[in-house]
């Protein structure tokens, strides 16, 4: 029996799942009629995702927090029966991953965790989660965290994390004067990490195209 555990709200036209109703829009419509029963698998994911999370939060978003506080709230997620000790290192390495990003800049950026972003103006209802948000400058970086050890996944012109920089773009492109997105894959259980660097005009351009003929 797949374990219970809190699901991240998704759109009908979801951005992990937008490889497909890119291609076919209809598919979205048909699978809302079944049943999304969580996989243990997934409940894993979304567990260290929550670490993620917090991890982040202690060091860019939530500065204030105690380490009191933090223990109190990671040893909260560690009594999950799902959790285990290579859990805790593989969401140190996308924190350092991060960290790095934030790092690599002359000054302060910017940094939004589990930021939820609207890309509607493109695909009607659209909204998704990114994982991590960095801005600085006219440059803006989105990541995506993957728990799963199955296929290596690419930032390579992904359809999920194009769909994300257009949210991202789209909450605040008004603040900051974002020209260039790099996007991000760090898939740790398997050594993955990818990045792939396009400009707003072309992103923008490809929404035009790709996405919103499917309206």
């Amino acid at each position: 029996m797949a374990r219970k555990t809190e699901e991240r709200k998704h759109a009908l036209l979801s951005a992990s799942g937008a490889k497909k109703w890119l291609n076919c829009t209809p598919s979205a419509w048909l699978e809302e009629a079944v049943p999304d029963e969580q996989s243990e698998y997934a409940a894993e994911g979304t567990l260290a995702h929550s670490i993620c999370e917090l991890k982040l939060a202690k060091q860019f978003t939530d500065k204030n927090m105690s380490d009191k506080t933090y223990k109190a709230r990671l040893n909260k997620l560690m009594k999950d029966p799902l959790y285990s000790k290579e859990m805790d290192g593989f969401t140190d390495a996308y924190a350092d991953y991060i960290t790095g990003i934030a790092y690599n800049f002359p000054s302060t950026p910017y940094v939004a965790v589990e930021k939820k972003v609207d890309y509607g103006p493109w695909a009607p209802e659209g909204f998704g989660t990114c994982d991590c948000i960095l801005i600085h400058g006219n440059g803006m970086h989105v990541c995506d965290f993957k728990y799963g050890k199955g296929k290596a996944v690419s930032s390579l012109e992904n359809p999920q994390l194009m769909l994300y920089a257009l949210g991202a773009w789209n909450a605040f492109h008004m603040i900051y004067p974002i020209k260039t997105v790099t996007l991000h894959i760090i898939q740790p259980r398997i050594d993955n990490t990818s990045s792939w660097e396009a400009s707003m005009e072309d992103l923008l351009r490809w929404s035009e195209e790709k996405v919103k003929p499917q309206e």
